[in-house]
């Protein structure tokens, strides 16, 4: 399971999540569903367009995702 961390990275900036929606160009819905890790897919240009700007944070790619395995997860 990916998790993502982009509402604590908002919060540690002090930014809220329709700011970064501008900041970064992508629509409002996206960040939300980002913040409440159901994002279901993710198109590698909105990626890039996320690093960009939490790189100039200066933060990595491990504090924006992270992987956790399931304990009963199937392939």
């Amino acid at each position: 399971m990916i998790i993502f961390h982009l509402k604590e990275l908002l919060q540690q900036q002090k930014i809220s999540q329709n700011k970064f929606a501008r900041m970064t160009g992508i629509r409002p819905n996206t960040i939300n569903d980002l913040v409440n890790n159901k994002t279901k897919r993710l198109e590698i240009a909105t990626f890039n367009k996320i690093l960009k700007v939490i790189v100039r944070w200066g933060y990595a790619l491990p504090d924006f995702i992270e992987y956790k395995e399931k304990n009963n997860e199937k392939f």
